[in-house]
């Protein structure tokens, strides 16, 4: 046990039982059983884009960790909120170890093509408020824990920036939430071709796709405006991956 552990000792949001953020018992609850096609949100055997949904500017897959509901739910909504940035990293030691699991066999693949990852920015007047930004812990605790399957995968958390404050988007109706989206996002011109909206970095040498991170997938909307961006700027291929949906 560490210092940190001694002087602020983890307690199990479910049950109130000392020693982890969620305990083995109730960690059991949080698996997300079906992944989805991240264009028309019906189920995908391995979180794939359906074959007949050929949205223009769309992700290549979706991968979901668990469902945003009960304790999976509560935390992270504790880790947003309360600060508590190794909430998000307990959360992936173990969670990353059903990587193994079928469903996910096409995001093993995907992450095979070395993409880079990219965090879902946040607006510079929310991020001051809260003081990091929850999608850039867990790409970069992403990065390390994707070490223990052999994959050196990059962060690029500049690539991306927000340059409109939507507010929260609890309540709203999936139009309005897409409507809010429109123009949030743009890519950094510091990555892109001065002669061009192509971006032009030395991480994106050796590949053109991205892992896109958040944390939880409610319409979609958030991804689908930065998707589009990122393919305009001239992305190839992008996963999303969140924790939960």
């Amino acid at each position: 046990m560490d210092l940190l552990d001694l002087l602020f000792p983890k307690k199990c949001v479910g049950c109130g039982r000392w020693g982890k953020y969620v305990c083995r018992e109730c960690e059991v609850g949080m698996w997300e059983e079906e992944q989805i096609c991240p264009v028309c949100g019906r189920p995908s055997r391995y979180g794939e884009k359906h074959k007949y949904c050929q949205k223009p500017w769309s992700m290549e897959g979706l991968s979901c960790f668990w469902a945003h509901e009960g304790i999976a739910r509560k935390l992270i909504s504790e880790a947003k909120y309360r600060y508590y940035y190794d909430y998000l990293g307990e959360l992936l030691v173990d969670g990353l170890s059903f990587l193994d699991r079928p469903e996910f066999a096409k995001l093993r693949e995907f992450l095979g093509t070395r993409p880079v990852v990219v965090g879902v920015p946040l607006h510079p007047r929310r991020l001051r408020e809260r003081g990091f930004n929850q999608a850039e812990v867990i790409a970069r605790q992403l990065s390390k824990r994707f070490e223990i399957f052999d994959l050196r995968l990059e962060v690029e958390t500049g690539l991306l920036k927000r340059i409109r404050d939507t507010g929260k988007q609890v309540g709203r109706t999936r139009e309005k939430r897409l409507e809010a989206m429109k123009g949030a996002f743009v890519v950094n011109s510091k990555f892109k071709h001065k002669n061009s909206n192509q971006i032009q970095n030395s991480k994106f040498q050796l590949t053109k796709n991205v892992l896109l991170v958040d944390d939880v997938w409610t319409t979609g909307a958030t991804l689908s405006e930065c998707v589009k961006v990122l393919k305009q700027a001239g992305v190839k291929q992008i996963w999303g991956l969140v924790l939960a949906r």
